[in-house]
C-alpha cells in the first residue's frame, strides 16, 4: 500500500513539474491593491498562491481542531461524571432507592 502512494505522488509531482515547465518564460502584471508588479514570472504567481493557500488552509484546519478538541474534553468531563453517578447508584441497596412515587401519580 505504501508503495502505491509513492507511485500516487511521484505522479503527481511529474505533473506539477510538467505545469511549471510549460508556463516558464510567461510573464504577468500584478496589480495588488495600490501596488503594480510588472513581469512576474507565471510560475512565481502560481506558486506563491499555492503556498498562500495552503497556509490559509493550515490556520482554518487548526481552529477547528482546537474547537474539536476542546468539545472532547467536555465530552470526556461529563462522561466521568456520569461513570460515578451510576457507581454510586450500583453501590447502593435496594432499600435505599428513592421511591418511584413520582410515577405513579
Amino acid at each position: 500500500m505504501r508503495l502505491v502512494g509513492i507511485f500516487i505522488w511521484i505522479i503527481v509531482g511529474a505533473i506539477i513539474l510538467w505545469f511549471f515547465a510549460i508556463n516558464l518564460g510567461q510573464y504577468v502584471t500584478i496589480d495588488f491593491v495600490k501596488v503594480k508588479y510588472e513581469n512576474v514570472d507565471l510560475v512565481v504567481v502560481i506558486l506563491l498562491s499555492f503556498i498562500v493557500g495552503i497556509i490559509i488552509g493550515a490556520i482554518i484546519m487548526s481552529s477547528l481542531v482546537l474547537k474539536a478538541r476542546s468539545d472532547i474534553k467536555t465530552l470526556k468531563r461529563e462522561q466521568n461524571k456520569l461513570n460515578r453517578e451510576l457507581d454510586g447508584l450500583r453501590n447502593m441497596s435496594i432499600d435505599e432507592l428513592p421511591e418511584a412515587s413520582s410515577q405513579n401519580d
